[in-house]
Formats: structure tokens, sequence, C-alpha cells
């Protein structure tokens, strides 16, 4: 892992620093250009003044003089053009500094006419018709067989009357072409010195980030093992401090996790073995045949009874494995919430009245919801069987149904002994409720509320307890207008 940080970083370097050097030669190169170009746009303005105070009689330019120097003959040895055109274009050397300066003109055919190089005219491919607008123009052309180019620029003047000419003038100055082998050179001592700090911090920052990482990875390895106590050390304010705590929160589910299903496995052993152990009993006496025929009733409804208690702690551990697992299914259609849970709970009149408990049911009109009826009772049951089977003699437990935000909220409240407050954030786990109030009422599966929990849920609802010690409990279910529109999954 450290190998590969250092490889990784000192190549991320080396590109960083290749395309730095690269940038700026190419930005160094761009500014001379942009530099040289204003530079001999500015030579031309002053060759084209003198050019201009050599035409001109009585503080006029004339184009009869510009003629004269530009054409007609008058770079013929000996002639007094000549010798005026030799004695501007040194002038004009002298104002630039050395470059490349020629006179001419576009004639009325637009082609542009160079005096000294005419074939430089040509090469640098001007256009005639934005110069006889009045517009600066810049060429490049790159010197043959040389790592040279040749920035050059015409610059109009104004156009004379005699003759119908666009006198121009043209500078152009050499230019070095990049090379870059000799920039690579060049670059050869900074890059090595570069890549040599840049390995060194590598390799620093690699241990620094390799050690760091290794013992989140040790961790990792002792948790992935079956140490559910192995954790990682945060160290700083970082990412990977971030990381190492982030880890350490997963191990600490996994460790809840995995005490939970170790109270889960012994809660479902006692539950087992109850009336597994009554069971065979009872069959052992059986077996024997000393028994007269009021005992073997006894004996019979004493075995339905715990075969029932056996029936349904095994129903309840299926059905919560398939909503755990979310293989179940949901039928969501139109439905009088009302109505229908009134309907569902007034079977347990009869139980409440045997067991001296008064059952209070106050449903309002909800309308028609889209819900899953078979689902809703299936809340609404465990919960009744919940509250019948904690609410003592001449206790009360209440039903109640009311419309909220298109959809519809259901309570059921029992005035039995209550929940202690440290237990309600955990009544809906797997047999919490039925191992810590066993003493109260020895019956259920305690994976009631389990059940209620995940189906409110996969309905889109959520459902919360509040208790009073000695007062009662009550528990809230809220269903939103429509169920999740994922029916028959399974």
């Amino acid at each position: 892992m450290r190998r590969r940080f250092f490889w990784s970083m000192l190549a991320v370097a080396g590109l960083a620093l290749t395309v730095v050097a690269v940038v700026s030669a190419v930005l160094t190169r761009v500014g001379v250009v942009q530099q040289t170009r204003v530079e001999i746009a500015r030579q031309a303005e002053a060759v084209a003044g003198l050019v201009e105070e050599a035409a001109s009689v009585d503080g006029r330019v004339t184009g009869r003089r510009l003629l004269e120097l530009f054409r007609d003959g008058s770079l013929d040895p000996g002639t007094e053009g000549r010798e005026r055109f030799i004695g501007l274009l040194a002038s004009a050397q002298r104002v630039t500094g050395g470059s490349l300066v020629d006179l001419g003109w576009i004639g009325i055919d637009g082609t542009l006419h160079l005096v000294r190089n005419p074939g430089l005219g040509n090469a640098l491919g001007f256009d005639t018709a934005s110069l006889i607008a009045g517009e600066d123009q810049f060429r490049r052309i790159q010197l043959p067989e040389e790592a040279q180019a040749l920035e050059a620029v015409a610059h109009p003047m104004d156009a004379i009357d005699q003759g119908g000419i666009t006198p121009v003038v043209v500078v152009a100055q050499r230019l070095d072409l990049i090379d870059w082998r000799e920039i690579m050179r060049s670059l050869l001592v900074p890059l090595a010195i570069a890549a040599a700090l840049s390995a060194v911090a590598a390799r620093s920052l690699s241990r620094w980030l390799g050690s760091r990482l290794g013992g989140l990875a040790t961790a990792a390895h002792q948790l992935a093992g079956g140490d559910l106590t192995a954790r990682a050390r945060p160290e700083g304010d970082d990412e990977i401090s971030e990381l190492a705590e982030t880890f350490n929160v997963m191990a600490n589910r996994l460790e809840d996790v995995q005490v939970r299903e170790q109270e889960f496995l012994m809660s479902v052993g006692h539950d087992l073995r109850t009336p597994l152990t009554t069971i065979g009993g009872y069959a052992e006496a059986l077996d024997e045949g000393e028994l007269d025929e009021e005992e073997i009733k006894r004996i019979a409804g004493v075995l339905g009874r715990e075969t029932d208690r056996l029936r349904r702690l095994v129903e309840d551990l299926m059905l919560l494995a398939r909503l755990e697992a979310r293989e179940f299914t949901l039928r969501p259609e139109p439905v009088d919430v009302g109505a229908h849970l009134a309907e569902t709970v007034e079977v347990y009149r009869p139980r409440a009245e045997a067991l001296r408990v008064w059952l209070d049911v106050n449903v309002e009109e909800t309308g028609i919801v889209v819900t899953d009826p078979d689902r809703l009772a299936q809340i609404a049951v465990n919960l009744m069987e919940n509250a019948l089977r904690y609410t003592p003699e001449a206790g009360r437990v209440g039903l109640s149904v009311v419309p909220r935000d298109g959809g519809f909220a259901l309570s059921v409240t029992n005035t039995g002994p209550g929940i202690d407050p440290e237990d309600l954030p955990r009544v809906f786990e797997k047999f919490y409720v039925a191992r810590k109030y066993r003493r109260v009422r020895p019956e259920g599966s305690g994976l009631g509320l389990a059940v209620v929990k995940q189906l409110v849920e996969a309905m889109g609802g959520t459902v919360t307890a509040q208790s009073t010690l000695g007062e009662g409990t009550r528990f809230s279910v809220a269903i939103p207008v429509q169920a999740p529109s994922n029916p028959d999954r399974r």
C-alpha cells in the first residue's frame, strides 16, 4: 500500500511539473508574440509619419510626391527619387531599431506592391481589401531553414487623391520559434531537483498515510475474523479520522447486532423450552395410562394452549423474518379504515369481558383511504393483544381512529403498569418487552410490537410509544394517505 502511495504521488508530482513547464513556455511564447506585435505596430505608425513628412509640399502630402517615392522609376540609380527613398529608409531603420521596413502601395488592381522586397508581400498574403479599408494586418511566416519566424504588420496610410493609390508601410521583425529540445534541456536540472524533492515528500507522506491506514486495515481484518471488539484509533481531524470513526460506528452496530441476536436466540430457546417441557411432561403422564378421565381432559386443555402458544411463536417468527427481509406482500386498495378497524377489534370484546377489562372503541369517520386492509388489521390485532395482555382486572383498553392529512392515525391505550422510561426506546425490539415484563404477563411470543413496527414502516408510516409508570401506555400509529408503490413484493 505504501509503495502504491509513493509511486502515485510521485507520478502526480512529475506530471504537474511537466504541465507547468510546458504551459509556462507556451504562455511566454504568446506574451513575446503579443509584445512584438505591439512594438512593430508602433514602429509602423512612426515610419508612416516619416513618409508623410518626406512626401509633403508646403505641409501637404501629395500623391505625386508619393508616386515619386514609391514608383515611376524613382529607384533608378542616380535619380533624385532614389536618393530620397534611400534616405527615408535609413531614417525608418533608425526609428525601428533595425527592423525590416518596406514601403509599397495598393494599386487600382488591388495588388500590394512592395518596393524593396516585392516577393515578401506575396509571401505574407495580406488582405488588401482590409488594408484599403484602413485596418492594420498582422502576418507571420517561418523563414526557410531557420528556427525563426517573421512577424510583420501592414499599416495602411490614407489614400492620396492623385493616382488612386493606398500607400502601405510594412514593418517586420524576426521572432525566435520555440525549440522544444532546448527548453527540455534547460528544464532538466529544475525537474530533477523537483522530482527529488517530490520523491522525499511522497515517501514521507506515504509512510504517514500508510501507518494511519494500516491501523484501520488491521482493525478491519480483526473485525472480519470475528473479533467484534476491534476498533480503529482516530487521529487528527481529517478524512482518515472520519473514516476511522465511521468504522468504529459500524463495529459498534455489528457488536450490538450480535448481542441482540444472542439475546434473541436465548429468548426463543426459553419460549420454546417452556411449552415443550410442559407438553413432554404431560405426554409421559398420558403414556403411563394412570390418569382418570377428568385429569385427561385437563391435560388436553393444557396441551392445546401450549400448542397454540408454540404455533403463534413460530408464525410470528416467520412473519418477522419475511418483514425484515422485505419478502412480504403489500396490496393497497380503497378501504373505509374506521369501519374496518371497528369490525376488527369487536372480536376482542368477549375476551375483554372475560378478563374483566373495559374495551373502549372510538372511531371517527375517515372516509376512503388507499391502504392494505390485511396489514392494517395485523397492526391493530397485535396492539390489542399487547394491551389486553398487560392490563389488569377492572382496567381499560381503548382504541381510537381519527383522520389525519389525508391518511389516518390509530392509537391503542391501556391502563397497565406502564413501561420504565429507559425501556421505551427498546419496546419494539424482539422479545424485549416479554423478557423485561414477563412477571406481569408470561403469555405471548414477545414479537408482536416488533411485527407492528416493521409493518407500519413498510406502509410508509410511523409508530411511537408513550408510557407513565402506574398509569398505562399508549401506542400511536400514523399511516399516510397511500401505501408505498411497491405492492406484491415478495
